[in-house]
């Protein structure tokens, strides 16, 4: 299941960019000096995959500075998700939901190699099962539900020609599927496709096939077209399972381009879905 829920008007995405930039000095970098990518908040597969105290370590000190500074954020987005998926509830012993970054800080723009290096892909191939890590927080409820897992990405800022998702919606996939296209290395996924979202549909980009971060081995992948689901500035988008998606490379981007989302997943403990970073 997938879909897109209105969250947020312009005035209040524009306030959580003001306040995302406020706290510039907790933006934690993730890609070396020209790449601007940061972090907002204690983030799972960035930290708890490599390193889960870490992790906590990290969630202990941001989520008293999330939840001063975004709890009437929280508050729409509970309200929003409630609504399509019943209870939901953020939760403090995980890192809360929070941001990602690409592009400059405030009053900045970002150096030509950053925007030539996100017109490439970004990321490999892969499906959401962070959760994996938190199997300790997990079981503390009597019954919690790993198929239908939840994942969204609420955009407030977005590069002169938008900015989305490839997603395989269709494509059935079981456990041993899931952990071979889980988080590929970087080897071989910068095959950069030249056109896209606008000039040209990139399923029809022979280029895109030809992208590294995809096993020879697995034909159905080839055999199966993904649906663009391009993202709109204060709409929610959701997918729900185990999904096959892939971040969809910046289009002609310009000097002050920058792509600021929310990130959340969720997981539906004791009926109640738990959201977290």
């Amino acid at each position: 299941m997938l879909g897109y829920i209105d969250v947020l008007s312009e005035e209040q995405s524009k306030e959580t960019i003001r306040l995302v930039e406020k706290l510039e000095k907790v933006w934690i970098r993730r890609a070396p000096v020209p790449m601007d990518f940061f972090t907002v908040g204690a983030c799972t597969y960035l930290e708890g995959c490599d390193d889960i105290a870490k992790y906590h370590k990290h969630r202990r000190v941001m989520n008293p500075v999330l939840r001063k500074h975004f709890t009437w954020l929280y508050d729409i987005l509970v309200e929003k998700l409630s609504t399509q998926f019943g209870p939901v509830q953020v939760v403090d012993e995980l890192g809360m939901p929070g941001f990602h970054i690409f592009g400059h800080k405030p009053g900045q723009v970002s150096d030509p190699a950053c925007a030539k290096r996100f017109e490439k892909p970004l990321a490999s191939l892969h499906v959401d099962i962070q959760y994996r890590e938190h199997s300790c927080y997990w079981n503390t409820y009597d019954e919690v539900d790993f198929e239908e897992t939840l994942s969204f990405t609420l955009p407030v800022e977005l590069p002169t020609h938008g900015g989305g998702l490839w997603l395989w919606d269709w494509l059935e996939l079981d456990t041993e599927q899931i952990d071979n296209f889980n988080f590929q290395g970087d080897e071989n996924k910068d095959a950069c496709i030249k056109e896209h979202m606008q000039d040209t549909d990139p399923r029809e980009n022979k280029e895109f096939w030809e992208n590294g971060s995809l096993p020879l081995e697995y034909d159905p992948i080839y055999d199966t077209k993904p649906m663009v689901v391009p993202y709109t500035v204060g709409k929610l988008f959701y997918h729900t399972g185990h999904v096959l998606h892939q971040i969809i490379p910046g289009y002609k981007l310009q000097p002050g381009d920058r792509r600021i989302t929310l990130q959340g997943h969720g997981i539906k403990c004791d009926g109640i879905w738990r959201l977290y970073f």
